[in-house]
């Protein structure tokens, strides 16, 4: 069946096993330092430039929007900080554009400034990126009655463009539980490098920020967020980059958005599951000799043969009411199965039952190679009350025979005919359990002191869930016969046969009933 999806699992050095890897370091051991928002990681491409003279200090900057027009600042305090005010006041301006070798070329001169503080803005059209300038400024109010004249040499920029490039979150999540949510934030204009916030919404409500963050020029920052959804149900999830500053360049990639599909989880009301693992080694050794009545040998070795077979058959059967009704198609089944921690398989059935029913079974027999059979029964009043059942099991030993009653509920056509006659399948779709002699490969993973089922069902926007581990007994049985010769006479003479037999059973079993 297509949509079966069969894992098998081989333990090596991963995430879930470092413990047991010897040399690998515990990664909490150093966990990564934590930097207040005000430390920028990474300054590689100032925005403005300062000068100084006597007590004053000017700070400029020559940023260029995308419409054309370029905004020359100027500052006698720091851009950066809006808390504290620019002391003194500029009282004259003069801007002049400069060639590669800083001679002057057009010159703008603002000589008298009424009732400007520290700080004053100009803006121009015509103005290139890279473009140098040299900006002279007259500042009062610092040096007591003199007025200091400050100069500094700044360069046309692109104005900072803050790009949320991505967003990362898992397709779903539960109620109640914290769904951790990043994004990727670019500057694209490689000038200069920008303060900003990152915002989370979800459904058009922001839920979570991170404020004050620094990108630097061309750099690429990431946003971490953690939410917890109250509610079940798809949820549209947004996050923006916003408060930007310098401000924007292009405000239309400020955002970017993603999707979860939240659900609420129920464990199952009753459930049980029971297992046996049967590891049988059997054959034998044997030669036949002609012999005469004092034993001696007349002919030598007539016959030997030596073989070895080792099987194992495994059963999982698991049991659950649910005391509420499904609707069908049932999004997904599903089944973890591991032991000792260690997993054995992973089982995925997609779209279980015909859509648009309520009620009744849905049935599934699938092997991708072995061979596990689910059947769900469910009845009541949508959003009401009502009961569903699940089994799942999976069948052991070589072949299965169905029976009429069963190929009446699993095989049977629209209209109720059975159309086969009485019929098996094998239960390993792709080989035998078979190995003569068994090979690392071929022989299955031993079964520890506990086996792990995790059964999961998607209905709707709930997740149903029934875990259980059960603790697992072993015991070993032998009817082997040890190696002995008998002498014998007959039609054809005195015989000498010795030989052995080998039947061993390890026999590895559980059950565990909420």
């Amino acid at each position: 069946m297509a949509r079966f999806h069969f894992t098998s699992f081989r333990l090596g050095c991963t995430a879930a096993v470092l413990f047991a890897c010897a040399g690998v370091d515990d990664v909490r051991a150093n966990p990564p330092e934590r930097i207040s928002n005000t430390v920028p990681y990474r300054v590689s491409k100032p925005s403005s430039a300062k000068g100084r003279a006597g007590s004053a200090a000017l700070t400029a900057r020559a940023l260029l929007r995308k419409s054309g027009e370029t905004d020359i600042e100027l500052t006698t305090g720091d851009f950066d900080d809006a808390s504290r005010p620019a002391p003194g006041s500029i009282t004259g301006v003069q801007v002049a554009t400069t060639d590669a070798f800083g001679h002057r070329q057009m010159v703008k001169e603002y000589p008298t400034l009424v009732g400007v503080d520290g700080y004053v803005a100009f803006t121009y059209t015509g103005l290139l990126r890279g473009q140098p300038l040299r900006v002279q400024a007259n500042v009062a109010g610092i040096d007591g009655t003199r007025t200091d004249v400050v100069s500094t040499t700044p360069s046309v920029r692109l104005r900072p463009d803050v790009s949320v490039q991505h967003v990362s979150a898992p397709a779903t999540g539960l109620t109640g539980v914290p769904v951790t949510i990043t994004a990727v934030v670019r500057e694209l204009n490689q000038d200069v490098g920008a303060r900003a916030s990152c915002r989370l919404f979800v459904d058009g409500v922001e839920v979570d920020r991170a404020a004050g963050l620094w990108v630097d020029a061309g750099g690429q920052v990431s946003c971490a967020f953690t939410h917890t959804f109250a509610t079940a149900g798809a949820k549209s999830v947004e996050v923006r980059a916003t408060d930007v500053a310098p401000l924007d360049y292009d405000l239309e990639n400020n955002s970017a958005p993603a999707s979860i599909r939240i659900f609420t989880e129920q464990l199952f009301d009753l459930y049980t599951v029971d297992s046996i693992s049967i590891e049988t080694t059997y054959g034998s050794h044997y030669q036949d000799w002609s012999t005469r009545s004092d034993g001696s040998t007349v002919y030598g070795r007539d016959v030997e043969e030596e073989r070895l077979t080792h099987q194992t058959d495994r059963y999982i059967g698991y049991w659950a009411v649910v005391h509420k009704p499904m609707s069908f198609p049932l999004a997904q089944f599903s089944v973890i199965e591991s032991t000792d921690g260690a997993p054995i398989r992973s089982i995925v059935l997609n779209e279980i039952g015909y859509a648009g029913s309520f009620g009744g079974c849905a049935m599934e027999l699938a092997g991708s190679p072995l061979v596990i059979w689910l059947q769900i029964c469910s009845s009541g009043i949508p959003g009401g009350p009502g009961l569903t059942t699940v089994q799942y099991g999976s069948a052991t030993g070589d072949v299965t025979y169905f029976s009429r009653g069963f190929e009446t509920a699993w095989h049977a056509t629209e209209d109720g005919a059975v159309t086969t006659d009485d019929s098996y399948s094998w239960n390993d779709a792709a080989a035998s359990h078979r190995s003569i002699p068994p090979t690392v490969d071929s022989a299955p993973a031993e079964w520890g002191a506990t086996y792990d089922v995790d059964v999961t069902i998607v209905s709707g926007d709930t997740i149903f869930r029934g875990p259980l581990t059960m603790s697992l007994q072993r015991e070993v049985m032998s009817r082997s016969v040890p190696w002995q010769c008998i002498d014998s006479s007959g039609d054809w003479g005195w015989r000498r046969f010795c030989g052995d037999i080998i039947d061993e059973r390890v026999i590895v079993a559980g059950n565990a009933p909420r």
